[in-house]
């Protein structure tokens, strides 16, 4: 895939590898941090409305994560998939792979989307909130869900076009939709005092017209950057890409769900110490999430060069991919995460209107800035057996790393030390996480990983994704 004058896709094949690992993050870490600043003016705005608005913004965010997680494993299996057709040279492979990430996500977002509607406060209550939270929240929640189902086709086009080697029309729509978010953000908060249900109302426009966009792109599209959309039956889409599909998808989805109901394990576990204490983790999760959004970018930007070569049988240009992405995101995660150790009171003390609040979201924020600074082995490994499809050992890491490591400390150690024991459980879970995701890729790189590349399977042993011939001669001289 050649790129073109005016900004039309980089050359996947040709492309001087960390350059084009560059150039493919580039734009999606420019999009997620301009996602970044939203979520940080959010929290800037709902700060003036007290600890309870805080809370209420915490406590929404599993239940909208049960919707978005959808999105996110149906575009990491269409993202893998169509990234690892067009390296082995099958179009029509590529189109069916990004028409059935649509259709795993959008009617199952919709169906939970309304039956989070038809009873939120029950939703809430089930993740942890007391009745009065659970009450409070309700307004807010429901609108935010109504956001992120519209925010499933940002996040499954957003996978396909990056797939295809089109970073900067991502990253152009992700900019344009938070920006709109963080306008509508001041008009709805500050200026109607409308409060949290107008961070609800900003989020469903400014996620509206981010689909909008992409829905656009794809009915504009013309020549090798069309997707003709399949619909599943009679031969549209073959048979055998849907279990590959949900082989890479289920994975993700279930360590998003995990997350969810670890997040609900966490509010629980903050809710015997107060308010203070359920706004101070929101406000530390979010600040983490912040500081890792950047490295989400860069990991979106190397699933498609990973997989890209994995389905051309490039080891070569994966393996260099794999050490520079390892290598940067470790110096990112080290560097950030002890700047937010160092800065803790100050970063919080933004967020937070009274001492008691700003007081625990520092201490929250310098113990999950530790649990940070080796993020990146975890997220290196989930991408790269996402990106090549070896779906068991990303499922390994995913799900540890979103609550399976989670689960056991954090119903142990509170009960001995207290609320510091909250704060310990997710350091454990951390560190835990990314000694399995070191261990397995050490494990493939002695094994399969170190394998010239040659031949039809691009990947390893029987988790390998059956691909069609790919074109090694071709990919060889480039």
């Amino acid at each position: 895939m050649r790129a073109r004058r005016g900004g039309g896709p980089v050359d996947l094949d040709g492309d001087q590898v960390i350059a084009l690992v560059l150039r493919l993050s580039g734009p999606a870490i420019l999009g997620i941090s301009a996602h970044a600043l939203q979520m940080l003016v959010n929290a800037w705005f709902v700060a003036d409305l007290g600890a309870a608005a805080i809370a209420t913004i915490a406590i929404a965010y599993p239940v909208t994560l049960l919707v978005a997680a959808l999105g996110y494993g149906a575009g990491i299996a269409a993202a893998s998939q169509v990234a690892r057709a067009l390296g082995a040279g099958d179009r029509d492979r590529a189109d069916e792979a990004a028409s059935l990430g649509f259709w795993l996500c959008l009617p199952a977002g919709g169906a939970v989307t309304a039956a989070i509607l038809a009873d939120t406060p029950a939703w809430l209550g089930l993740l942890g909130a007391d009745a009065p939270l659970a009450t409070a929240a309700t307004p807010y929640t429901a609108l935010a869900t109504i956001g992120t189902a519209l925010m499933l086709v940002m996040i499954v086009g957003g996978f396909v076009v990056r797939a295809q080697g089109h970073a900067r029309l991502s990253g152009a729509i992700m900019i344009g939709s938070f920006g709109l978010n963080i306008l509508l953000d001041w008009v709805l908060i500050r200026l109607c005092g409308l409060g949290t249900v107008g961070a609800g109302w900003a989020a469903i426009g400014a996620q509206a017209a981010g689909a909008a966009a992409y829905g656009l792109h794809f009915v504009r599209a013309r020549g090798p950057d069309r997707i003709r959309f399949r619909r599943p039956g009679g031969g549209r889409i073959r048979p055998g890409l849907l279990p590959e599909a949900l082989r890479l998808a289920v994975p993700a989805t279930g360590s998003s769900l995990l997350a969810a109901f670890a997040m609900a394990l966490f509010v629980e576990a903050a809710a015997p110490y107060g308010d203070a204490a359920v706004a101070a983790q929101g406000l530390a999760l979010r600040l983490v999430l912040v500081a890792a959004l950047p490295l989400l970018g860069m990991m979106a930007g190397a699933q498609a060069v990973l997989g890209h070569a994995g389905g051309a049988g490039r080891l070569d240009r994966l393996h260099r991919a794999l050490g520079f992405v390892t290598a940067a995101s470790l110096i990112y995660g080290l560097v950030v995460g002890g700047l937010m150790v160092a800065l803790a009171q100050p970063l919080t003390a933004l967020f937070a209107q009274d001492a008691e609040t700003a007081r625990e979201g520092a201490r929250a924020t310098a113990a999950f800035a530790v649990a940070f600074a080796p993020v990146g082995l975890q997220l290196t490994a989930a991408t790269l057996f996402q990106a090549i499809g070896a779906p068991r050992r990303a499922a390994a890491v995913s799900l540890a790393a979103q609550g399976l490591a989670l689960i056991p400390p954090l119903l142990i150690l509170p009960r001995l030390f207290g609320y510091d024991g909250v704060l310990a459980s997710r350091i454990a879970a951390e560190l835990f996480a990314d000694g399995l995701g070191l261990a397995l890729m050490l494990a493939w790189l002695s094994g399969a990983g170190t394998r010239r590349a040659g031949g039809t399977a691009p990947v390893e042993g029987s988790e390998a994704v059956e691909m069609p011939p790919t074109h090694e001669a071709a990919h060889q001289s480039a």
